[in-house]
């Protein structure tokens, strides 16, 4: 990270926050500094008016952590003669900006898919060829140093010695050699980085999910996924390379087939990807929601709580008017968005029906679902997303709020005053079966 110039705190805050605490420390400790031999004077962690004063700063609050700030306190204090609140704030900014290029991580995160049930020579790797998403680099497995170390070259990364390859590939049950691995330029705090980076993972793996559900299905076959429960970072100062445990698993129920992988590399699919995790519009907040039910559902092992999952994850995209019937509202947006003249009245129907099961759960007490209503809610669910998507990408030019645009354009639709926004993709969309078998 170069842009250092931006790397500011709120002096005055800072001072007037720790002036109090800081006399209270030196008097205790005297003019020698601390020795280490009594408990370090103070209750540093509770000092609630610093901890406010020192994160009004949008580069501490972005990537720093309280613990770590209290080391750069420490650090601060311990390295100086007595301060004054001024010159602690001086010096604290001055040791912000000085330690940056320590924060600088390269995170690797490998992300698990089926393998087929082959014969190991006759298995061909999805995956061949290193390519960028966005921010992102997919990189195929590093089955030794000198493979990973040829990915964290291009990143302009110091190389991972054998002895660290060989302890990280045999604590995580070989992932790296094993899985496909996604690498990303990251800045902060360690601790910091544990979760940012799994959250800007999850919105990757949530699109993915998607994805697959639409154009190549994610029915149960034969094979083995293994479960992938820790990323990695390798600092760019120290070459220190660390492996970190993650809250969920980082693997798929299915296979990464090469069509799959070809709809995961395009356009829309980054353009997805930038706005779920960047954009500050209202209409992306819909959407990040209906996006976290689609996961919840799809990874749910209760088929009740699956199915409701996916109408609640339509619901987060098209309900907005309170006054309005939901029903009549999911049925009508859905359908008319997101299938071809053909098939929307019996996408109208099946909506209906989908939403008429969900009140019956919800208010009636029905307590069981098929199979056939799980994967017709996932399959609905799916195209009302990626539909939902591609028209705020064709909306999003322009002044006005894009939640207001997105609503006016499907009433106006539905009015038959404006043209449709139809994504070339739908043609190669699953078909929905929702007979009985």
């Amino acid at each position: 990270m170069d842009d250092r110039d931006k790397i500011t705190i709120d002096k005055k805050a800072v001072a007037r926050a720790i002036r109090k605490p800081l006399d209270a420390y030196y008097k205790v400790i005297g003019n020698d500094g601390y020795d280490w031999s009594i408990e370090r004077p103070g209750n540093w962690e509770e000092e609630e008016e610093l901890f406010k004063a020192i994160f009004k700063s949008s580069y501490v609050s972005r990537h720093l952590d309280w613990l770590y700030v209290l080391e750069i306190i420490y650090a601060v204090i311990d390295h100086h003669p007595p301060l004054s609140a001024e010159q602690f704030a001086h010096n604290f900014e001055e040791a912000i900006i000085e330690t940056t290029g320590q924060r600088d991580y390269l995170a690797i995160i490998p992300l698990g898919f089926r393998k087929p049930f082959l014969f190991p020579h006759l298995i061909k790797p999805s995956l061949l060829r290193q390519f960028k998403l966005g921010e992102f680099t997919f990189s195929p497995p590093a089955t030794s140093a000198e493979l990973l170390n040829k990915i964290t070259a291009k990143h302009n990364f110091p190389p991972v010695s054998v002895t660290d390859f060989m302890h990280a590939a045999r604590t995580s049950h070989e992932a790296l050699a094993r899985e496909i691995l996604i690498t990303v330029d990251v800045h902060g705090a360690e601790d910091h980085l544990r979760f940012s980076v799994e959250s800007k993972f999850r919105t990757l793996s949530r699109l993915i999910e998607v994805f697959a559900n639409l154009f190549t299905g994610t029915d149960a076959g034969f094979g083995d996924t293994y479960a992938v429960n820790h990323f990695f970072l390798l600092n760019k100062t120290t070459g220190e390379f660390r492996r970190i445990p993650t809250t969920k698993s980082q693997s798929f129920n299915f296979e990464l087939s090469q069509e799959l992988l070809k709809f995961i590399r395009s356009r829309n699919f980054v353009f997805f990807f930038e706005r779920l995790n960047y954009s500050k519009e209202s209409m992306y907040a819909r959407m990040r929601n209906s996006f976290k039910f689609f996961s919840m559902a799809f990874n749910s092992d209760d088929k009740v709580a699956s199915f409701l999952f996916y109408v609640i994850s339509i619901e987060s995209i098209f309900s907005r008017d309170k006054s309005s019937p939901i029903k009549a509202t999911l049925a009508d947006f859905s359908s008319l968005l997101c299938f071809p003249a053909e098939h929307r009245l019996n996408a109208h129907r099946m909506l209906r029906e989908a939403y008429d099961l969900r009140s019956s759960i919800v208010h009636s007490g029905v307590s069981f679902v098929t199979s056939k209503h799980v994967e017709v809610a996932r399959s609905l669910a799916a195209r009302a997303l990626y539909c939902s998507m591609f028209l705020c990408e064709n909306l999003n030019d322009g002044p006005g709020k894009l939640e207001d645009k997105f609503f006016d354009h499907l009433r106006d639709r539905k009015l038959g005053v404006t043209k449709a926004i139809v994504p070339r993709e739908m043609r190669f969309f699953l078909e929905i079966d929702d007979h009985d078998e």
